[in-house]
């Protein structure tokens, strides 16, 4: 990709800025981090989490895995951390939800779902597909803990609006989502299923029966905080040209 010159490059965390260095050495642009922050819209919480559960017969202690089906998004490490509690015969559910479809790769949905059904895991690893976003909200705010296994991420919406409702996150342990959550999740290694269920039984161990969780307190803040970083950005960049994000 090429990176015009005397633009200023807008990106979304301090690691993707490293990567930036690392992979355009000789770029001279003014770069700017720009974390954003999500507010759940108010329309969207009105779906009652209780009903969304039952409509998709789920149990009421579940943890939620809101990614699409592509590669890097690590799936596979997931249905090995469920067979190695299999194993163990302890019984948790893992609700996914998002695309069967990547167009870079057809058919990987069908390698992971073979494994799942090969290893008898059909009633741990549940994937709903594509559903509407209130019920995503619903499932997130219901949930033990929201499950991010990923390789590689950008800036998580999914961990950024877990935060805002203030759900447990297990996460795979890379720069970035120790930089977006500083610290505050559980962490695994990508290619630890032993440590993820580790965390997962642990996680299990400590909920306290389903709960609802409401929008944390100040968060009106954090995004107040997101929009005057940009906005302070956009001005910056005026004098130079439009600012130009960069997806990691």
């Amino acid at each position: 990709m090429q990176i015009a010159s005397g633009r200023t490059i807008m990106l979304s965390s301090e690691s993707a800025l490293r990567d930036f260095k690392a992979y355009y050495p000789g770029a001279r642009n003014q770069v700017c981090v720009v974390r954003f922050a999500t507010q759940p819209p108010a329309a969207f919480l009105n779906t009652d989490p209780a009903g969304v559960i039952a409509a998709y017969n789920l149990p009421a202690n579940y943890f939620y895995l809101p990614n699409q089906f592509y590669r890097h998004k690590n799936h596979q490490l997931v249905v090995d951390a469920l067979t190695i509690l299999k194993g163990r015969a302890v019984d948790v559910v893992i609700c996914a939800s998002g695309s069967k479809e990547d167009r870079r790769e057809p058919g990987y949905y069908d390698l992971v779902n073979s494994e799942i059904q090969k290893r008898g895991l059909e009633a741990q690893f549940r994937h709903l597909g594509v559903i509407p976003l209130p019920h995503v909200y619903a499932l997130l705010r219901a949930s033990m803990a929201l499950i991010n296994p990923s390789r590689f991420e950008g800036w998580s919406t999914t961990v950024e609006e877990a935060k805002s409702f203030g759900v447990p996150m297990i996460l795979s342990d890379i720069d970035v989502h120790r930089e977006q959550t500083a610290g505050s999740a559980r962490y695994f290694g990508v290619d630890d299923p032993v440590a993820l269920a580790d965390h997962l039984v642990q996680a299990a161990q400590e909920a306290h029966g389903p709960i609802i969780r409401k929008v944390i307190p100040h968060q009106d803040d954090n995004v107040s905080a997101f929009a005057a970083s940009f906005a302070a950005t956009m001005r910056q960049a005026a004098g130079q040209d439009v600012a130009e994000p960069i997806e990691t």
